[in-house]
Formats: C-alpha cells, sequence, structure tokens
C-alpha cells in the first residue's frame, strides 16, 4: 500500500508528514532562523562546532517550542560515523557513541546533526516506533540503512513491509567528489548491490568519482525490505542550496550544523 508522504517546509525546518500517522515527528532544519552569526549564520544546531553554546541553546529552543517542548525533552549521541546503533527509552539516557537512535518512547526528541551526510529517518505505524541513522560515507559503505530495519525487527518487531523510511537533504551526486581510494570501499564492500549503477566519472576529472548516496541508501532500504513505496526522498543537495543549508565540503569544514529530529507525540 502506498503511503502519503508531504514535505512542509518553513524557514526553520522541514517536516516530513506521513498520511495516516499524524503522531510521527520528522523534521530536517534549515540554516536560517536562528540567532547564530557569522560563518554559523543562523540556526546552528551542533555543538561540535565553534559556536556559542548558549547561540546553540537558543536555536535548539526555536525549533522546539513549534511542538511545545523544551530541549532537555532530546537525546542525542556521539556520531562516529559508524553502524552502531541504539534504542533509548527516555530522554535523560545517554546513548554513548552511536550512528542511530531509536524510540517506541513518546515526546523522546532523537537528535542527530548533519553537514552533508544522509539522514535516515524510520517509523513503524504498526510498533510505533521511530528512529534516526546517520549514513556519512562511511555508514553507508557499512550498510547503516539495512542495519537500522535489522534493529528495528529485533528491539520492536517491526517488520519490514510495514516500515516507513525518509531520505534526507544531503550532499548530492552533482558534489560528492571522490578518488579511487574511497570508490574501491564502495564497489568492494558493498557486494549486496549493483552499487556501481550510482556511480558516475566526468572525462574532464580523471580519476575522480562521482557517488549518489542517497540513491544507494534508497537501493539498501529496499534490499532490507522495505517496500519502493514507502521510502521517501528528499531530492535537496546541501552542498548546492547555499541558502538552505551548511555543508561541510563546500565550507572547507568550518560550518554550522543542521539537525534531523524524530519524536512521536
Amino acid at each position: 500500500m502506498t503511503r502519503g508522504f508531504k514535505i512542509n517546509e518553513n524557514e526553520k525546518y522541514f517536516r516530513y508528514e506521513l498520511a495516516g500517522s499524524p503522531s510521527a515527528n520528522m523534521l530536517f532544519t534549515t540554516r536560517r532562523g536562528g540567532v547564530s552569526e557569522g560563518r554559523y549564520s543562523s540556526l546552528n544546531m551542533g555543538y561540535s562546532t565553534c559556536d556559542s553554546k548558549e547561540n546553540i541553546y537558543k536555536n535548539r529552543a526555536i525549533v522546539l517550542n513549534d511542538f511545545d517542548l523544551s530541549i532537555d525533552r532530546m537525546t542525542s549521541s556521539d556520531q562516529v560515523h559508524g553502524v552502531e546503533l541504539r534504542a533509548v527509552r527516555s530522554c535523560s539516557e545517554d546513548a554513548g557513541e552511536c550512528d542511530g537512535l531509536f524510540t517506541d518512547a513518546k515526546n523522546t526528541v532523537l537528535s542527530m546533526y548533519f553537514a552533508d551526510c544522509t539522514p535516515l529517518f524510520f517509523y513503524d505505524p504498526v510498533k510505533k516506533a521511530i528512529g534516526l541513522s546517520h549514513a556519512g560515507w562511511r555508514g553507508t559503505v557499512g550498510d547503516i540503512a539495512s542495519k537500522s530495519v535489522g534493529f528495528m525487527k529485533e528491539k520492536y518487531g517491526s517488520s519490514a513491509g510495514d516500515i516507513i523510511a525518509v531520505i534526507g537533504p544531503s550532499i548530492g551526486k552533482c558534489c560528492f567528489e571522490v578518488g579511487s581510494e574511497v570508490e574501491a570501499e564502495f564497489t568492494e564492500k558493498l557486494n549486496n548491490i549493483n552499487v556501481k549503477e550510482y556511480i558516475g566519472v566526468k572525462e574532464e576529472r580523471a580519476g575522480k568519482f562521482y557517488i549518489d548516496l542517497k540513491a544507494i541508501n534508497k537501493k539498501l532500504l529496499e534490499s532490507a525490505g522495505i517496500k519502493s513505496e514507502n521510502i521517501h526522498v528528499h531530492d535537496a543537495c546541501t552542498s548546492c542550496m547555499k541558502d538552505f543549508f551548511y555543508s561541510y565540503r563546500r565550507d572547507a569544514g568550518d560550518t554550522g550544523r543542521m539537525a534531523a529530529l524524530a519524536f512521536i507525540e
């Protein structure tokens, strides 16, 4: 069954709405509508920057105030570009080092931070469980997408056929240029899909490859059993869309962070 999907945009964030699941909230923030200044202008959500903690605190509150939630409802992890996943039962838990957060607790706001990597949102409307994974290129090569589906099966008794996934904004194939050593990681380690289909070259850039992280993660989710019609892709490039997003690659590493937020009301 195809599930309706809608992207609602305001200045501060994109909100992904799933038909028939009004209690599932999935947001991806922009760089607009906050209080940060300079290179972090203006809605920087990430503490792993040189922005002031006071500004970041205010920015997070600006977003959560829209849902009558305080920032102490947020739970996050130390992201390490790996494939470790954690289930949390409340916002007071410390998830430690991991790149995926999942919960079935209400008003526990899962939060992860991005500046080019691929955010993966998950929701099971049957088991009422929600999750987020951080799929950088290393996480993608490690198939965090399929591992996330398996994790929901194990922790919540989810069926892959019930899970809805949203792939949020990330660096696009247009801008994600890598050398042969990174290209080899994809072709050697992702054997469960035809990954070469999503890797391109340009004649004028000898030895360089262009990788479509969103398309690879979509294919990995399909291979894990999620129905194609239940996988929704927000086709936006964080590197191209400078007015909307921070980009680690475009901004040479010194930049703000967008937040992916997921919670059940």
